[in-house]
């Protein structure tokens, strides 16, 4: 009798089990509600961090609806969060919707290929390569980010600014505009620089390099979206001349660009905080959406 019991029993637990398998088998094959209109159907995001072709990424996700996209390019051998530690752009873009993109860049430069003079110790740092060839592709199959026509924006801050002109140059019809921060466009007025001879090997042998692809300046005529400049004239690092003479061959290849000089400022995280309404303000003036943000506007043109 005590085995029937059990036996009893066990059918019980048996059929409770295969009615609750069967009950969720069919919630999991309802038909998927049909997507709004105009709404790009993401995956469940939230914040981490990935490897994307042996390269750290840090992902952050705004706690309201999403507005866009910013991918921040940090300084040589700044960490992909240090920007986030020492100013305020990632709190005030969270709050204002959007994702965040941090990779982490270590010492590059936003070169486009290595060469046989590139120091040996530089050579396992991503470029731009890895930037347009693996991250930007990978982050629009993964995450549906960063997606051409959407609201994609990208900000740098010193070498990460040269990463900013160097994606202007090297992409089409991603990004919206770019806010780039006390940054280098002309290799040429830097021939004693360390981090391009290190890269590049010394000008007077490979003019070609620095000449080329790699600088800004000379490849202006394919800039593809608006860039806005700030820069300290104070700037001990990077020299202010070098986001004027960028400002001014956009300007003369009529490109949508900006300039905004700080007389006092240096290069630090002083003067790149300060300019966190600036860059938010560009990004509004450029979103494309339906929702108005605070600097919203229908005209564009010259800033």
């Amino acid at each position: 009798m005590l085995f029937s019991k059990n036996l009893h029993l066990l059918f019980l637990c048996l059929f409770g089990l295969i009615s609750g398998l069967f009950w969720s088998c069919g919630s999991v094959e309802e038909s998927p509600k049909t997507p709004e209109k105009g709404l790009v159907e993401r995956p469940v995001l939230k914040d981490g961090t990935v490897e994307l072709g042996g390269v750290k990424v840090d992902f952050m996700f705004p706690g309201r609806s999403i507005q866009g996209s910013l991918l921040l390019l940090p300084g040589w051998n700044f960490s992909r969060t240090d920007v986030c530690e020492n100013s305020s752009i990632c709190r005030v873009a969270l709050d204002s919707g959007f994702v965040l993109i941090l990779p982490e860049m270590g010492k590059s430069i936003y070169h486009s290929q290595i060469f046989p003079e590139t120091r040996e110790d530089w050579r396992e740092y991503p470029g731009l390569k890895w930037v347009t060839d693996t991250l930007i592709p990978r982050v629009q199959e993964d995450y549906s980010l960063l997606l051409p026509g959407e609201n994609n924006f990208v900000y740098g801050i010193s070498t990460g600014a040269r990463g900013v002109a160097q994606l202007a140059t090297h992409t089409k019809n991603i990004f919206r505009c770019g806010i780039a921060l006390s940054g280098d466009y002309d290799q040429r007025d830097l021939k004693s620089d360390n981090l391009m001879t290190g890269y590049y090997g010394p000008y007077e042998k490979f003019r070609d390099r620095w000449e080329g692809e790699d600088n800004p300046v000379m490849n202006v005529k394919k800039v593809d979206f608006p860039v806005f400049m700030c820069h300290g004239k104070n700037d001990k690092v990077v020299p202010y001349s070098q986001s004027q003479k960028f400002f001014d061959a956009l300007h003369g290849a009529g490109k949508i660009s900006g300039l905004s000089p700080v007389d006092t400022a240096g290069h630090n995280y002083g003067f790149w905080d300060s300019q966190t309404g600036f860059a938010m303000k560009m990004i509004f003036l450029h979103k494309k959406s339906d929702e108005p943000g605070p600097f919203n506007t229908s005209q564009q043109g010259k800033q």
